[in-house]
């Protein structure tokens, strides 16, 4: 009788594994460690994205592409080549306009639930990671803030910004400065989120820093494999995790 209950109790246990979503079981036990390294993309998708793939692919690591719905009509497939290539998709808005976006709190949670739906209806991907146009700092209000934790999203900003667009003619100042600020991370054991644009972030640069940082031992991650979402209010330190 004890068998036979001990069996029943392992079979319930095994089928509870089993329904637990594949991102709940990959997330990360040690998710800010220094040497760990976020990789994320805003502004996508677009003509750019698929050389950016073609490098994540060759060096065999995964990154966040925080999408633009109005970027979305003409790039499914780009979209859907993010998704079959193991890379975790975010959301960034429909219109990436500031006043339209924050202009409510409904209405900042409407544009994120439309490029929600968009994704899930080409990918069958419903993401509720999400980063706002230009950060949460100053436009993300506290009714901001609380109506998106209402509507279960997730939102992330960085620690490590590239300004690609600002050196996207000559990135060598960009590659260095990223590369020195993932260095500065490690050395008080933080790992780095990392903001870059489709657009403005060369497959040569990425190469170059992917090269380096992979030669130096860093992990890479995606949001997904977070406990924890990374923003300004709510920021991860030191070696805790």
């Amino acid at each position: 009788m004890l068998k036979k209950s001990i069996v029943c109790l392992v079979t319930v246990f095994l089928l509870f594994i089993s329904s637990v979503p594949a991102s709940a079981s990959e997330l990360h036990p040690r998710y800010n460690k220094g040497e760990m390294v976020y990789l994320t993309f805003d502004d996508g998708p677009n003509q750019y994205t698929p050389k950016l793939l073609d490098v994540l692919k060759r060096y065999n690591v995964k990154a966040t592409f925080f999408i633009l719905g109005k970027k979305i009509k003409g790039n499914e497939a780009i979209l859907q080549r993010i998704v079959d290539e193991g890379h975790t998709i975010g959301l960034h808005s429909m219109t990436h306009d500031k006043k339209t976006f924050y202009h409510s709190p409904k209405t900042a949670v409407n544009e994120m639930k439309q490029v929600q739906q968009l994704i899930f209806d080409i990918t069958g991907v419903k993401s509720t990671t999400i980063r706002v146009p230009y950060g949460s700092v100053p436009h993300m209000t506290k009714a901001h803030r609380q109506a998106m934790e209402k509507a279960g999203f997730r939102m992330w900003d960085w620690n490590v910004d590239t300004l690609d667009w600002k050196y996207k003619k000559d990135q060598n100042v960009m590659r260095y400065q990223t590369i020195k600020q993932v260095r500065a991370h490690r050395s008080y054991y933080q790992a780095s989120i990392i903001l870059m644009h489709d657009h403005s972030t060369s497959p040569e640069s990425l190469s170059y820093m992917l090269r380096h940082l992979t030669r130096e031992k860093f992990v890479f991650l995606t949001t997904d494999q977070a406990k924890e979402p990374y923003h300004f209010y709510k920021k991860w330190y030191g070696k805790s995790h």
